[in-house]
């Protein structure tokens, strides 16, 4: 039995470095395009057809532009409006000078699509705003930040491999635990 024990090490170790790889891969998606935000508007195209992110992006503890615009894309090919699904849990990625945050995802095919700034705002955009306004005054600077389109990374994916990163953790102590209580234990 203490064998089987001993056979967490290796099963941890395997589990959190897939894990880590998996959140390093979430963390680095692919940019499809970025647009200013002083453009107001912008064209991309897509090459591959599926499921992508729009993230609004900028430097950190500045004050954002959350909650003063929405956002709009249209197929430019049909003039069709692209339904854009609010994510629910919204996901941040911060680094040491910038952080970016997922405000929508939506399902496109290969086309080229226009992105526009729009002022249908969100009820949870404007709640932002106003808790923004109380904290800091001042306007925004809108040549700091940008909106970028990502390749869509499910965050139930994410808190699986954050699961998946624990539980590595745990099994690896385990498994040293057992083999520490096995030499304690193991006669001379």
């Amino acid at each position: 039995m203490t064998y089987l024990y001993l056979l967490l090490i290796p099963t941890g170790l395997i589990l959190l470095v897939l894990s880590i790889k998996q959140i390093v891969h979430f963390a680095n998606a692919k940019v499809i395009y970025e647009m200013p935000c002083i453009d107001k508007q912008g064209s991309f195209k897509i090459i591959d057809g599926g499921k992508y992110s729009i993230w609004l992006s900028g430097e950190k503890l500045k004050k954002s532009p959350m909650g003063e615009f929405g956002l709009n894309i249209i197929n430019e090919e049909t003039g069709e409006n692209v339904h854009l699904s609010e994510s629910i849990l919204r996901t941040s990625i911060s680094g040491f000078k910038t952080a970016r945050l997922e405000l929508y995802s939506f399902e496109a095919e290969y086309g080229t699509y226009i992105i526009s700034m729009n002022g249908k705002v969100s009820a949870r955009d404007k709640v932002y705003l106003f808790l923004g306004n109380l904290i800091n005054k001042k306007p925004v600077d809108y040549s700091i930040f940008s909106i970028q389109i990502r390749e869509h990374n499910s965050i139930f994916i994410l808190m699986l491999c954050i699961f998946g990163t624990i539980s590595g953790f745990l099994m690896i102590h385990a498994g040293m635990f057992a083999i520490v209580r096995y030499m304690i234990n193991a006669p001379f």
